[in-house]
């Protein structure tokens, strides 16, 4: 209770009041209609130190859980919640604490994309850098055995088997061991009998800080001087060397890994100096950082009249320190990078933060490394392939202030970044930006919130924008800053489209000849070649050709993708495995074949035509182990490969001053999609990929492979014409209602059980027609376009109604309509990529 001042005066006798201190706490725990959160008492011990955003340990429903304080506030002694509340158990130590504004992004997700508040902050604070708790039990007296309890035979059994695990370990071990049916009540008596001691902690896997030795010369270096130093051994004289060496550079202490590294020596050698006391050693904890550091600095580079217009804008809506987005549209290599750089310089000199997100982690790397570059040990990254230990201590410099750039992925939105000026979204127009999980957020709305929270700017920067983005510029929401030329007037790659319905009245053909004719030319030329595919593996489906069998996924509505490198059957979707059968499983026949292309069908057939070249392949199957993306791109661009094949991987970010072809192998792979989004889908991957070519100093070309050359999509990528696509894209989703001239909801009922899913949406459409004004139209309830997915039987209703109007709000009444039973099928989708 707080005490009352004994400096305040309320007349002329004292009055005695009390109240509570007490903290809101959301659990971190998975149960259905929890609260948002859930009121605790503050310990007397805990006062002065708790504070909002820390995470605590609390007990929850029998059980201790960790949380995190939203809230502090107090109630009067005489309030009746008071008596029924629990006290919070402890501050988890060296937990990661979240700020203000990330409470405030989590609330504002829980109300947006109608998901639980836990949903939302395990977004902000992350599992990898979460803590559980655990409780170890130990015998107070370590020599007690069971048959000191006399005739309590299941109290001897739990003592007994706690001395067999060695008289300590933890409650889950211990209760398994024992096996007991009513352990609770047995482990109870013996804690009241005090013959247990409990001591909980936080097991943080990977989290706590690096140790190291940090080796330097010692007393003893001094008092023998330089001549006795030379009678060491070779060994310990190169030791000594480097680290006089770089004692002299302003750096003392080393590592022994660098030491060794540097001086050839061995580990004895080390040893045997320090015995001697010629070397000291320390120990102490650092960062593990991702990247490795670099004292060198690049310069920033002569911008170009474009560059320069562009950075001029951006700086002086830097400077008027109020929110607002900006669409930077600028074609391939127009130096769209340098313009980041710029304005990241220049917020830094204002003593603001940068926020950098890219659409894929493995651009991430790649992005660093001239971001660190220029700006060294300043830079953060922050992705989900991070280990746990360099993700915890990458937070901690983003969260410490030691770190004043952030580059990542999606997630990287969450940073615990403070003091933003400015926020950059690479390539803007990427689906990667929209998470597929719940709750399913939209990166650039969450960029616009914390633009709007840090008076920010919001820079998108893309090629090709998303329609919506256009639009918003065309209409004044957002400004728009054009860069329509490449850096030096290198002029865009010239675009062949190959009919291949031609073609293949010819001979059906992998390639086409004058794609065949273009590689070999550039491959004597010593060029490179880039091929594009949107479709891993061999085949992307298996059939026999004398019953129809065809290989299905057992989890998923869809066919399994052959992949010739194990000879397995992949579900792309769920990442079910099986082994490919030679004969068919139905009719036991010989002729099953795979059909439809893939990467590892075009690898082949590159490596049958042109066996003389050096083939690289980048897609998701060769990029599992971390930085294997990065060293395949390395290699590339240093020429240790002619040509390189891959997915949509190829197409994002990359820069290759040697690729002067560009080979797209069938660009309808998305075209025809059930999918509203399909033609601009198609536009971006074609523009994006054919950027790739003539970025040096030799003019590119691309060669596009089509069912379809007449569509509109294709024709305007063949001529690098956005505004063209654009136009006639805007028709079409005007007539449709499409965004952005509405705004789409997809609700989802997914169940094991195909009837309850069913049944699940049609009674979510009922209450939706219940509640809906007449601006809102429903579609469905329907099968999704996946029908079963990860072996969810999957039903979907679909609202579409104004942009203007409030969806989430509409969808929380109805889901507050179905029964507690139902809730927890339906998966809330707002504002939509993909119908899938």
């Amino acid at each position: 209770m707080i005490q009352p001042d004994a400096h305040s005066q309320t007349g002329s006798l004292w009055e005695e009041y009390a109240v509570y201190d007490i903290a809101e706490v959301v659990v971190d725990v998975e149960a259905p209609d929890l609260a948002p959160t859930y009121s605790y008492l503050i310990p007397e011990s805990l006062r002065n130190q708790l504070k909002v955003g820390h995470c605590v340990h609390v007990s929850f429903a029998g059980r201790e859980v960790l949380g995190y304080v939203l809230e502090r506030k107090t109630l009067p002694q005489d309030d009746p919640l008071c008596a029924k509340l629990k006290p919070i158990l402890g501050i988890v130590p060296e937990a990661i604490s979240i700020t203000a504004e990330q409470i405030a992004l989590a609330r504002w997700m829980e109300e947006h994309y109608v998901c639980s508040l836990q949903d939302a902050l395990r977004c902000v604070a992350p599992n990898a850098l979460g803590a559980r708790l655990t409780i170890k039990v130990r015998l107070r007296d370590p020599n007690l055995r069971g048959r000191d309890l006399g005739k309590a035979v299941k109290q001897a059994h739990l003592i007994e088997t706690l001395y067999s695990l060695g008289g300590e370990a933890e409650l889950e071990e211990l209760r398994k061991a024992a096996a007991l049916d009513d352990f609770r009540t047995v482990y109870k008596t013996l804690l009241s009998k005090q013959l247990l001691l409990e001591k909980r902690e936080i097991v943080r896997s990977g989290t706590a800080l690096q140790k190291i030795k940090l080796y330097s010369l010692g007393p003893a270096a001094e008092v023998i001087g330089l001549a006795g130093l030379g009678r060491r051994s070779p060994q310990q004289q190169q030791i000594l060397h480097v680290l006089q060496e770089n004692t002299r550079a302003g750096q003392a202490e080393m590592t022994a890994a660098e030491i060794i590294e540097g001086s050839g020596a061995s580990y004895a050698s080390l040893r045997a100096l320090v015995k001697q006391g010629i070397l000291s050693v320390r120990e102490t904890t650092r960062y593990r950082l991702p990247y490795k550091a670099t004292s060198r600095r690049t310069a920033p580079p002569s911008l170009t009249q474009s560059q320069q217009q562009a950075t001029q804008r951006i700086r002086s809506f830097l400077q008027s320190r109020s929110p607002k987005t900006l669409l930077l549209f600028g074609v391939t290599a127009s130096g769209k990078t340098e313009v980041y750089l710029d304005a990241i310089s220049y917020t830094l000199s204002q003593g603001l933060n940068a926020l950098v997100l890219l659409p894929e982690i493995a651009l991430t790397t790649q992005v660093a490394d001239t971001f660190i570059g220029r700006f060294g040990e300043q830079v953060a990254l922050l992705h989900s392939r991070l280990s746990e230990g360099e993700r915890y201590d990458e937070w901690r410099r983003v969260q410490s202030g030691e770190a004043h750039i952030v580059i990542g992925a999606r997630s990287a939105i969450f940073a615990p970044l403070q003091n933003i000026g400015l926020i950059i979204m690479d390539e803007e127009h990427e689906p990667s930006y929209k998470q597929e999980k719940v709750p399913r957020y939209s990166t650039r709305a969450l960029a616009e919130e914390r633009a709007q929270y840090n008076n920010a700017v919001l820079l998108l920067g893309s090629a090709t924008p998303a329609l919506e983005s256009f639009y918003a510029s065309e209409c004044g929401t957002i400004e728009r800053i054009e860069m329509l030329e490449r850096v030096d007037n290198r002029p865009l790659p010239h675009v062949h489209i190959v009919d291949m319905r031609q073609e293949f009245q010819k001979k059906p053909t992998l390639f086409a000849q004058p794609l065949v004719e273009a590689i070999a030319d550039r491959l004597s030329r010593r060029e490179q070649v880039i091929l594009f595919l949107n479709r891993r593996g061999y085949s992307q489906f298996v059939l026999c050709r004398d019953c129809g069998w065809t290989a299905r996924c057992p989890n998923c509505a869809i066919s399994l993708a052959f992949h010739l490198a194990d000879r397995s059957l992949k579900c792309h979707h769920c990442n079910y495995l099986s082994s490919a059968p030679l004969l068919c499983p139905q009719c036991g026949g010989n002729r099953v074949k795979g059909f439809g292309l893939g990467t590892e069908r075009v690898e082949e057939e590159a490596l049958l035509r042109f066996p003389q070249a050096r083939i690289a392949r980048l897609d998701r199957d060769t990029t599992t182990r971390k930085e294997a993306h990065a060293r395949i791109v390395r290699d590339f661009r240093q020429g240790e490969a002619d040509i390189l094949i891959g997915t949509q991987m190829v197409a994002k970010g990359l820069d290759f001053p040697k690729v002067t072809l560009v080979g797209v192998i069938n660009a309808d792979t998305a075209i025809n999609m059930p999918d509203f989004r399909a033609a601009e889908r198609t536009f971006q991957l074609l523009t994006q990929v054919a950027g790739r070519a003539g970025r040096g100093d030799i003019a590119g070309e691309v060669i596009i492979q089509t069912f379809c050359p007449e569509h509109y999509a294709i024709q305007a990528a063949s001529r690098h014409d956005y505004i063209a696509f654009y136009r006639q894209e805007l028709i079409y989703r005007k007539e449709l209602c499409y965004p952005p001239f509405s705004r789409l909801a997809n609700l989802i009922c997914a169940s094991t059980n195909e009837e309850v899913a069913a049944s699940g949406a049609e009674r979510l459409a009922a209450v939706l027609a219940r509640l809906r004004p007449a601006s809102v139209e429903i579609i469905g309830p329907a099968p999704a376009s996946i029908p079963k997915l990860k072996t969810q039987f999957r039903h979907h209703v679909v609202l579409r109604t104004s942009v203007e109007f409030p969806l989430h709000l509409l969808i929380r009444q109805a889901l507050d309509s179905l029964p507690s039973s139902l809730r927890p099928l339906i998966m809330v989708d707002i504002d939509p990529i993909s119908m899938a």
